[in-house]
């Protein structure tokens, strides 16, 4: 139901838009399409550059996607008169809008999660898992905090590693459904979560991914809104009742951390929209608990600074999960300025999106934010940090914010979990040194043959722009843990393309060894750029049969650099 105060309010602030329509073209005389009933609905807006939206952003509007020169926005009946009033071009996307409509609890039957179900989730995997998995209490969310416990929910991580391996360990952090309608997110977040414990001690890379590195999961960051959306509310907010009555309670997580909070999205803007950024910044449990989390996790870090970026050996990498757009997203939101390391922040950014085959942009370039948890990670640690915008913009079957469940794993535009698995891996493995690791060659099929006397491992390096100038493996340790380099050999006799072939060949000894171990030994393989960047490790087991499970490795001086 649309109250009188927000019906009056809207229409008050989305007036005085009509001078800036008329300046920027985005005017037309718009067709007949009056609304029919009080219900939200994705309206159309023609021809808005990034710096025009900044001012229907300021007025509170729900901007959604852009679809080339059009952006996509979700608004009241009240929204839409005031802003065909007001000289905007608006046009009533049908499909959309309908498929908004239709959606209800009953997508959960499809098989999402509830919020309890999630958490049962992430306290059976640390039980089965202990090894590998701790569960984290890291906060209270609006309703737990009000209530004194009795309400609301707690704010949980699951923190993944081998535990046995010593330390530090670069952290990825991944975050999802800090906009509680966005479904697929938090299930993109669990299967996350699965793929690598399950993993563990199979595949290679998901295995050196938690020896060497820490990767920290938060698949509900909003649960007391996640609450509303399991019911069919398009609720995008947390719950705080304090500052609207209406059906729109809350306040937009997203706009409310406290690096540029207010900057675009001001706390004039009304309390009822659905961006409204709260009344100061990180005034929200949430936002609190989760800026001090992730502010725990990456000790010592520095921030960039007008003059400077992020040092090239800061580590650690965040990724928050939104729907939809089909994008990857880096800072800055709240400027069209770009980063102080903005050259390898894109670098990265263009690196995920060829795995998923999203869009890679600057999120100014989407329209403009502030407030958001990428711009603050990035702002004042200093990590690469990004946003994933999962769904496609059109009228698809897979595009809105409540897709069928099927949409994970296929669907017109859809396909969510098997796109995104490679991209989120690709950032756990980079996590290390995400400034510089894009930059060097990619290490890929690994292939190990070994018989009574030698180990031949071969690969290929892929340097995409740059020649392959040197390669190398590592026997289970890496070089961070002492680990002796060997050195790869192209087997066309030359280090000259953009793709290069290595091999090396090393005897072994018969002898098995018996010490207990928790996998296999591993070989770890890399190359080297014309640039002189190293790039990401690429795992494989050093043995191939069962007959001969792990092999005592001779390194004669001559293969020591």
């Amino acid at each position: 139901m649309i109250t009188q105060q927000r019906l009056h309010t809207h229409l008050a602030a989305l007036f005085i838009l009509l001078f800036t329509a008329l300046a920027t073209g985005a005017y037309a005389t718009p067709p007949s399409q009056e609304p029919t009933d009080d219900r939200p609905m994705i309206v159309r807006l023609r021809n808005v550059s990034p710096d025009i939206a900044h001012r229907l952003v300021e007025q509170g509007i729900d901007l959604l996607a852009r679809d080339d020169a059009d952006l996509l926005a979700l608004v009241t009946p009240a929204e839409q008169i005031a802003l065909r009033s007001g000289g905007w071009n608006v046009q009533i996307e049908a499909d959309q809008t309908e498929a908004l409509r239709r959606a209800q609890p009953a997508a959960y039957m499809g098989g999402y999660r509830t919020v309890e179900e999630t958490e049962q989730f992430l306290h059976d995997i640390a039980e089965q898992y202990p090894h590998l998995a701790t569960l984290v209490d890291f906060g209270d969310s609006w309703e737990r905090q009000q209530s004194g416990g009795t309400a609301g929910y707690d704010m949980l991580a699951l923190r993944l590693t081998q535990q046995s391996t010593p330390g530090p360990k670069p952290v990825f952090f991944l975050m999802a459904a800090i906009h509680a309608r966005e479904l697929s997110t938090s299930e993109i977040a669990t299967r996350f979560i699965s793929e690598l414990v399950e993993g563990y001690g199979v595949d290679p890379d998901i295995t050196w991914i938690l020896d060497q590195h820490e990767v920290v999961v938060v698949p509900i960051a909003n649960p007391d809104g996640r609450k509303l959306a399991e019911q069919g509310q398009s609720q995008r907010k947390n719950t705080n009742t304090l500052y609207c009555d209406s059906d729109q309670i809350g306040i937009d997580l997203n706009r409310n951390s406290s690096y540029q909070w207010g900057t675009v999205v001001p706390p004039t803007t009304p309390p009822c929209s659905l961006t409204y950024p709260g009344p100061t910044a990180a005034s929200e449990p949430e936002t609190q608990a989760l800026q001090n989390f992730i502010t725990s996790l990456y000790p010592d870090h520095t921030p960039p600074s007008a003059e400077s970026p992020a040092p090239d050996d800061t580590t650690g990498l965040l990724i928050t999960l939104h729907s939809y757009s089909d994008l990857v997203l880096w800072p800055w939101g709240y400027t069209s300025k770009p980063a102080p390391n903005d050259p390898t922040l894109e670098q990265l950014g263009q690196r995920l999106a060829s795995f998923n085959g999203y869009q890679p942009k600057q999120s100014w370039q989407l329209y403009p934010t502030s407030g958001t948890t990428d711009d603050w990670s990035y702002g004042t640690l200093g990590i690469a940090s990004y946003t994933f915008e999962i769904g496609p913009a059109g009228s698809s079957a897979c595009s809105m914010f409540m897709p069928p469940y099927a949409c994970l794993d296929g669907g017109e535009g859809g396909n969510f979990w098997a796109l995104n698995w490679p991209a989120l891996a690709y950032a756990a493995r980079v996590a290390r040194a995400p400034y510089t690791q894009p930059a060097g060659p990619d290490a890929h099929d690994l292939q190990v043959i070994t018989d009574t006397t030698t180990l031949t491992l071969t690969l290929t390096l892929d340097g995409r722009d740059q020649v392959v100038t040197a390669g190398e493996i590592y026997l289970d340790a890496p070089p961070w843990q002492n680990g002796t380099p060997i050195v790869l050999q192209p087997t066309d006799g030359a280090f000259d393309t953009l793709q290069e072939v290595v091999q090396a060949t090393l005897p072994i000894s018969p002898n098995v060894i018996t010490t207990p171990a928790v996998h296999p030994p591993l070989i770890l393989a890399r190359g080297q750029a014309s640039s002189g960047e190293w790039g990401p490790f690429s795992a494989a087991w050093m043995h191939v049969s069962e007959a001969a499970p792990r092999y005592d490795i001779w390194l004669p001086a001559v293969m020591h650099p």
